[in-house]
């Protein structure tokens, strides 16, 4: 086979190859050296050019939720700062100190007890990740050893503090504490997790309480420089409640005893000043830890019902619990409203208070021969025998001389029927359970003239009783006193309100009279307090369907009845007793807390106490057994409630 023959590269073709290169090369250098001029004298230019480009993400800084306290500033809500421990993978992974990745481990193993077997995983897994939260809810003192760490001077930590600083941080956020895990957990209520507030003052004043989160970010001036910038985040006010914390643990205290003793669907008590509806306290029964507000178990609840419970009870008994009975429940408040009825009759001049009765165990209708019972025959009767023998014929016979027309006047007058306008969320009105003067008869006119056949609050009712015992003037009630910033300076200031006055001077001090001689002979024995002058009224509620055993019973009292500087009132839902229409019930417990509330607030007794009284006091264990019928008020049971 014949050899190929071998072209030759000609010497044209040599010499147009190197003026190619040669043109080439020549290119090169001069790139290269437009590179270095555009680098030394214009490279600060092009990179804010390029940054300008850039999308710069901002770091939210978190506010810090207002405060609750006390009258007397101590603090019942706060919010203290917490930590989430945050890695980012991207940084150590890519970082260009050797051994970084061994460094991270090692460090969060040691300061932060996370294995390095997990941590491995972590960036392996996800190198490219920029945010992996490692621990969530971490305390101050938890992360202070890595703070100290990090602020090390030591050269033998230099180098890992340089690998881990920038990719292992902390983010900040607050967690909402109540020091007092349970106390007035009706009245402060909690809040959610976005840090909103749900029931009581939380959500009342969530505005107030919320301030404005912070940011730092990065940004252009004109000039295309990169400047980083914080803005500082503003928190929220200070709410500052007319609650004193002791006359509230004093409420609690015998509520909770009450339970514990007999035990109740319900127990509630209010604690106001009646010369400028202030709530000192407000507390009912069951309670809830606000520290951990779905926690049933301590409301009462075992953990064999919990697992029983479907998902709705669940909820419908968190929901029941987290009510704030003294404003967001009603009831039929029985013989306390019997005050407003004699009240109005003496103010309207529709009656004597010398004036003679006679009970001959209630009124018939004579249209249909309804008959309207009282709880016994009384016989003949003064104004004044009218409420300290809680008579209910004494009572129809007022409400047929203020006849229709005034009584649903009188009832709006008191309150009944209408919003207090208290500073807490959900209030009820009870309006649609109110008769109006279009459908009120004869019979529901009796029965509303002792507090049957419609609903009403606790703060209406205790509000109406104020105006009574404090010569005329409905106050409105309120929980919150002023409004303060974060460092302390007053903001508002919420000052008492005068709604409308409702009685007379004269008519006040008549019923402060009254109100005493039943605390002192008649249905409200049990709320004597040695030394002092008690003046009040109980009530017992025949519940629906009538005719069964089911009560509630209450009293609403001041002391000291010829000066009211305190008002309770206590309401005792179904007591866990064969006869639940005992008023002593109520009334035992609103002694107990005037007999430690008005010394506490240097209200000293102004009356001779006997040595009986004296042992009494002594040996009294607070205990809620049926004492001495006489003291109790029967006035609005079965046997008498009989509406139609």
């Amino acid at each position: 086979m014949a050899d190929k023959k071998i072209r030759k590269f000609s010497k044209t073709n040599r010499r147009r190859l190197l003026v190619v290169f040669l043109f080439v090369l020549i290119c090169f250098v001069l790139l290269v050296v437009r590179l270095v001029q555009i680098n030394v004298k214009n490279g600060t230019d092009y990179e804010k050019n390029v940054l300008s480009l850039l999308n710069y993400d901002g770091q939210t800084i978190p506010y810090k939720r207002g405060d609750i306290t006390d009258r007397n500033k101590t603090v019942l809500a706060t919010s203290e700062k917490i930590y989430n421990l945050v890695l980012d993978p991207y940084v150590i992974t890519h970082s260009n100190i050797d051994k970084a990745s061994e460094y991270a481990k090692e460090v969060l193993e040691e300061y932060f007890s996370i294995s390095k077997d997990d941590v491995d995983t972590i960036l392996t897994q996800q190198p490219d990740s920029r945010y992996v939260v490692l621990k969530r809810k971490m305390t101050y003192d938890e992360k202070k050893p890595y703070d100290d760490f990090l602020a090390s001077e030591d050269e033998n930590d230099a180098q890992k503090i340089k690998a881990v600083s920038s990719g292992i941080w902390f983010e900040e956020s607050y967690q909402r504490i109540y020091p007092f895990s349970t106390l007035a957990c009706d009245l402060i209520g909690f809040t959610a997790s976005d840090n909103s507030g749900l029931w009581g003052i939380e959500s009342y004043y969530n505005d107030t309480l919320s301030g404005t989160n912070g940011r730092k970010y990065g940004y252009l001036t004109d000039n295309v420089d990169l400047q980083t910038v914080t803005e500082e985040p503003h928190n929220g006010k200070t709410v500052v409640s007319t609650i004193d914390i002791n006359i509230q643990r004093i409420a609690e205290k015998y509520i909770s005893q009450f339970m514990t003793e007999t035990g109740a669907k319900n127990v509630a008590a209010i604690v106001m000043n009646p010369n400028n509806g202030e709530v000192l306290a407000m507390a009912s029964a069951p309670i809830f830890d606000l520290n951990n507000p779905r926690d049933l178990t301590v409301a009462g609840y075992t953990e064999d019902q919990l697992v029983d419970m479907t998902d709705k009870e669940m909820s419908d008994a968190l929901y029941t619990l987290w009510r704030n009975f003294c404003v967001n429940d009603s009831y039929e408040p029985g013989s306390t409203v019997k005050t407003m009825t004699v009240s109005y009759a003496l103010d309207q001049a529709l009656v004597d208070p010398n004036e003679q009765f006679y009970c001959d165990g209630g009124q018939t209708y004579e249209n249909d021969s309804t008959f309207v019972s009282c709880n016994s025959v009384h016989g003949e009767l003064d104004l004044t025998g009218g409420i300290t023998h809680s008579c209910n014929d004494v009572m129809m016979q007022l409400s047929d001389r203020i006849g229709i027309t005034s009584f649903t006047k009188m009832q709006k007058l008191f309150g009944l029927g209408q919003l207090t306008g208290i500073d807490l969320p959900g209030e009820a009105s009870c309006a649609g359970t109110i008769y109006t003067a279009g459908n009120m008869g004869p019979v529901e006119m009796w029965t509303s003239s002792f507090g049957q056949g419609y609903n009403a609050t606790m703060v209406q009712v205790v509000s109406a009783f104020c105006s009574i015992v404090n010569g005329g003037y409905y106050y409105k009630p309120h929980v919150v006193s002023e409004i303060a910033s974060d460092n302390g300076n007053t903001v508002q200031v919420f000052d008492k309100t005068l709604m409308r006055t409702t009685v007379s001077k004269t008519t006040s001090e008549w019923m402060k009279n009254a109100l005493y001689e039943t605390v002192e002979d008649g249905t409200g024995k049990a709320a004597q307090v040695a030394g002092y002058k008690i003046g009040g009224k109980t009530g017992t509620a025949e519940k629906l369907p009538r005719g069964g055993k089911e009560r509630l019973v209450s009293f609403v009292g001041a002391a000291p009845i010829d000066d009211p500087q305190l008002v309770v009132y206590v309401v005792v839902d179904e007591a866990n007793a064969e006869d639940q229409g005992q008023s002593s019930f109520a009334s035992t417990i609103a002694s107990n807390i005037f007999s430690e509330a008005l010394p506490y607030l240097q209200i000293f007794p102004t009356e001779e106490v006997t040595e009986t009284e004296t042992t009494n006091e002594n040996t009294s264990d607070g205990s809620y057994d049926d004492q001495a019928n006489e003291g109790a008020d029967n006035s609005d049971n079965g046997t008498s409630d009989d509406d139609e």
